[in-house]
């Protein structure tokens, strides 16, 4: 019995990921122009809401919130959802320059536009930088133009790259573009800085941050003047 729970929980684990993938996959086809940038699963015995997040929350309901409604019935049809057992909820991104997704379909759609490579990603990196990021990198590889396939690498800031703060505190997107010539990889990654509130970055300090007093330089002065008095 022990087996065929951990059989069923193996096909649960590969069943939702495959959902995942399928999901996301047609939600950055279909929501290109809305800056998509992820979605999130919350599943009651009642029913299931998805929350998609997008920089552009207009482009996703559509006028008078029909786009809305044809994505909630293509994935009901798709996935078998029961009529009212299924709700799209939009979710506005806080921070557009802190969202890798956001940031990675911004260059995937600028390298479709045929922008330069160089061009598009210090635009993005600008960008990034610009909403109070520490640091960013975006890594474009493909055949950038030429007969063989190359990496390029632009930085700026600082940015970790091993331990658990890059899993904390590194947001990472990866984008494919799709040319005649081959498909070209996008990978954004940022640095987000420290915010208390989680809404212009995340709640998580560096574990190595060392913090220095406020020395009390006034203090002291009045204590010395005092002794000299004396």
């Amino acid at each position: 019995m022990s087996k065929a729970r951990q059989m069923n929980k193996k096909k649960k684990f590969v069943a939702d990921g495959v959902f995942q993938a399928e999901l996301h996959s047609f939600l950055s086809r279909a929501l290109t122009d809305a800056g998509y940038a992820g979605f999130v699963v919350r599943t009651t015995p009642v029913q299931t809401d998805i929350e998609i997040k997008a920089a552009n929350t207009a482009g996703v309901t559509g006028p008078e919130g029909r786009k809305l409604r044809e994505l909630t019935s293509l994935i009901q049809k798709r996935f078998g959802y029961a009529k009212e057992a299924l709700q799209l909820i939009v979710a506005r991104v806080q921070s557009k320059g802190l969202c890798a997704p956001a940031q990675a379909e911004s260059l995937k759609t600028k390298l479709l536009a045929q922008v330069p490579v160089r061009t598009a990603a210090n635009a993005v990196l600008k960008q990034i930088m610009a909403d109070g990021a520490i640091g960013a990198e975006c890594i474009i590889s493909g055949k950038l133009g030429q007969q063989r396939a190359k990496s390029m690498k632009y930085r700026a800031g600082y940015i970790i790259s091993t331990g658990q703060p890059k899993k904390d505190l590194i947001d990472v997107a990866v984008r494919h573009c799709f040319f005649k010539q081959g498909i070209i990889g996008v990978k954004v990654k940022i640095y987000r800085p420290y915010d208390p509130s989680g809404k212009k970055g995340i709640p998580i300090e560096v574990p190595d941050k060392v913090r220095f007093p406020e020395q009390k330089y006034e203090q002291e002065e009045e204590e010395i003047r005092e002794l000299s008095n004396q």
